[in-house]
């Protein structure tokens, strides 16, 4: 007898033009196609200037302006029954408006750095959590991404509070390899995960809190 297939949960990232007809006809579409959830991302509303993409007309070029407001986020809510999380907060005022209008969850995330020069990683902003605003780390449950390469960056979000890492380009470009690359990334994320956290004299990754990232901006610039 084969072994059932795993629960896989789904949530795509959505992109949306703030037409509220055309954003619920996606929706829809997303629904009927059996997603658990639905992951809107509020950081590129604007596009980005990726010089080399308009230089050559190709990749992400896209200048297309999405207002997108809370009102509107309201409006998405009351259009479907599945959780709508937030993807792209860049700040504290970001994530406790989140918190105000019910966000399930919220991801901290500049856009892999993408979108705008100098814009703060999601350790920044972590850290801008903690000092200005920790109760938000008991008011929603908090994801990050962005810049993940290591099992030691995994372990420095997941100090920080974070219940979920996302992990892109290290896929991307295993991906190259199929499935056997997909599980070699896995099996070297993981293990790396289990030395640091044993050389942290972690027995479980339950134990980790902020006390094992100490951080100070600018320190080496005296």
């Amino acid at each position: 007898m084969s072994r059932p297939a795993a629960k896989v949960t789904r949530f795509p990232q959505l992109y949306l033009n703030a037409n509220i007809t055309e954003d619920t006809e996606t929706i829809r579409r997303i629904e009927n196609a059996g997603a658990d959830a639905l992951v809107l991302t509020i950081d590129s509303s604007a596009g980005s200037n990726r010089q080399r993409a308009v230089r050559f007309g190709v990749g992400s070029a896209n200048t297309q302006l999405t207002r997108l407001t809370w009102d509107y986020y309201d409006q998405l809510k009351d259009v479907t029954s599945l959780p709508i999380v937030l993807k792209g907060v860049t700040g504290v005022e970001t994530a406790k408006k989140a918190v105000e209008h019910g966000a399930p969850a919220i991801v901290i995330s500049n856009h892999g750095g993408r979108n705008l020069d100098g814009s703060p990683s999601a350790l920044e902003i972590l850290l801008e959590i903690h000092r200005e605003a920790p109760e938000l780390l008991d008011q929603v449950e908090i994801w990050a991404d962005g810049g993940v390469r290591y099992g030691g960056d995994i372990l420095k979000l997941l100090a920080l509070g974070v219940r979920a890492v996302g992990i892109g380009w290290p896929y991307m470009f295993a991906n190259v390899y199929g499935t056997e690359g997909v599980e070699r990334v896995t099996e070297m994320l993981k293990r790396e995960l289990l030395v640091d956290a044993g050389n942290l004299g972690l027995e479980s990754l339950k134990e980790i809190d902020s006390t094992y990232v100490n951080w100070t901006p600018n320190y080496w610039l005296g």
